[in-house]
């Protein structure tokens, strides 16, 4: 997701000609299975599996892979189709891990020791549901609270517990859970929380719960790319299974009440469960597993070029990695005329559904079986 959830990581951009500088690979381990992604933070490296009839919270030396310590809780998801173990990746801030189960077992533990702070069934504190395929937002940790997507009955969908002690905080929210994560930002200069629900996009405010906004949107299908803020006023949506994308401009009107209004609709961006990225005056993003631009200011396509499957992608300056759904790594430096595809490595040979990190110059990789750590070099000023 990067820090800001919006698909940027921040700093000087990798080095793509693999042939005179390619990635070296410092560690390689098998996994547990999964489609949790790495948090890493202060030289370690975080991710959920599935051990058994337990689903593991993993924390590995980020320089070595080794394993430092683990915590465990019941649970085991299953679907022939969607595959085994935890959809989350954890998230890391203060010095704990917050991750969330695919049953809905949301956990607080110490980064350093993996000591366990609190716990939380969303399923019994809430009246949560397993969603069909599995709890998959990551945690957002915001304003001292830990806020989630819990699709609870009677104004429980999102609720946010403190971020110290697991007390709750506040429950909002009138509809079923979807799959993507929470998402802290600013629009029209007020700060507060967009998720998605099961039937709509939404607004909270981050401290009390009160619903700002909310907007119905891919009615009947799985939401899982985040949000995408592209101004002081605007919000991009995407979905796959037909759905597409859509800008909405969200204003705050006379005292409480909000306007949204949809600026275009576009079928030329269905992102299903990767995460489209802003890149200048486009938005960047697999359109059903083939990498495709559409303008931000109408949503009219300018290419779609190259097929990757349903992989993940980092944004990094102007170069776009992209992992792919068959375990290669692919750079490429987009702009309005093309792709531009600059190099690729294989990492894995297996099916790779799981988020990218990148800390430093080195780039955290796994699927549901192994997990990869290379070093890819960065130049600053670039």
């Amino acid at each position: 997701l990067g820090p800001d959830r919006n698909g940027i990581v921040p700093g000087p951009e990798p080095e793509t000609d693999w042939k005179a500088h390619p990635p070296r690979e410092l560690w390689r381990t098998p996994v547990g299975t999964g489609w949790s992604g790495f948090a890493v933070s202060a030289g370690r490296a975080v991710t959920h599996e599935q051990a058994g009839d337990e689903e593991r919270l993993v924390c590995r030396d980020a320089a070595t892979g080794a394993i430092q310590w683990t915590h465990a809780e019941p649970g085991h998801y299953a679907t022939t189709i969607a595959g085994e173990g935890p959809r989350a990746t954890p998230t890391i801030a203060g010095g704990r891990v917050y991750a969330l189960g695919s049953l809905g077992t949301l956990v607080c533990v110490d980064l350093a020791t993996g000591g366990l702070a609190w716990h939380r069934s969303l399923r019994d504190e809430v009246g949560a549901g397993v969603p069909s395929w599995g709890f998959s937002g990551s945690p957002l940790v915001a304003g001292g609270r830990v806020i989630v997507s819990a699709g609870g009955s009677e104004g429980r969908s999102v609720v946010a517990f403190d971020a110290m002690t697991g007390a709750l905080s506040w429950a909002s929210g009138d509809e079923g859970n979807s799959y993507g994560s929470p998402l802290a930002t600013v629009l029209d200069g007020v700060p507060q929380v967009v998720v998605f629900g099961g039937r709509s996009v939404a607004a909270h405010d981050a401290t009390s719960g009160k619903l700002l906004w909310k907007q119905a949107w891919g009615v009947g299908q799985p939401l899982v790319a985040m949000p995408l803020v592209a101004g002081p006023d605007r919000l991009v949506v995407s979905a796959g299974y037909g759905v597409g994308a859509e800008m909405f401009v969200v204003r705050r009107a006379a005292g409480d009440t909000w306007t949204v209004r949809s600026e275009w609709v576009s079928k030329r961006m269905k992102a299903k469960f990767s995460n489209p990225v802003r890149l200048g005056g486009m938005v960047v993003g697999l359109d059903d597993g083939i990498l495709a631009a559409i303008d931000l200011a109408d949503g009219h396509a300018l290419w779609k070029e190259g097929r990757y499957g349903h992989g993940q992608s980092l944004l990094c300056g102007g170069v776009l990695l992209v992992m792919a759904e068959s375990g290669e790594l692919v750079a490429l430096r987009p702009d309005g005329t093309g792709p531009h595809e600059l190099a690729r490595t294989r990492v894995f040979s297996g099916k790779t559904w799981n988020p990218v990190a990148l800390a430093g110059d080195r780039l955290y990789l796994r699927n549901d079986t192994e997990a990869a750590c290379l070093r890819i070099d960065r130049h600053p000023g670039r």
